[in-house]
């Protein structure tokens, strides 16, 4: 299996889902790098104002296991997913503390090839041991500009 590397387009669909208030929704469009290392697919993008991650580098990597998003830049963070299974890490705020995050991922669905693809997560997060929220992730990886709805 040859390594890969190449400039894709991305669609990004996210909701949030927090107690007592209504969803979240971003939606976002962007360039990205597409490739294939030692059998997994990554692919990587910069944050825009709009998700409030400007000056941040987004990694998702995305292997047979299991799905790990990467930050990098000014708000640090790596997250796993492993569908079924529940795993803590640390997330870096803007003022400088760090808080525990506890991802659960109850569902994962990837598609991605070296022609793009979807991938989809279903999880919910916890801070502090408490319950923060349900999320849905979907990003739609093309090699091919999107066409205006």
């Amino acid at each position: 299996m040859d390594n890969i590397k190449k400039d894709v387009w991305l669609a990004i669909h996210s909701t949030q889902h927090f107690e007592g208030c209504e969803p979240e929704q971003i939606d976002l469009m962007t360039e990205a790098r597409l490739y294939r290392r030692n059998g997994k697919y990554y692919i990587s993008y910069e944050e825009s104002e709009l998700t409030g991650l400007e000056d941040t580098r987004t990694t998702v990597k995305i292997a047979p296991e299991g799905v790990t998003m990467i930050r990098s830049g000014k708000y640090p963070s790596e997250m796993l997913f492993l569908e079924n299974q529940r795993h803590v890490g640390l997330y870096q705020t803007e003022y400088g503390q760090a808080m525990t995050i506890s991802t659960h991922t109850s569902h994962i669905r990837s598609t991605i090839g070296e022609e793009g693809g979807m991938l989809a997560l279903d999880y919910s997060i916890e801070v502090d041991n408490n319950l923060a929220g349900e999320h849905h992730f979907e990003m739609l990886v093309a090699t091919e500009p999107f066409a205006e709805a």
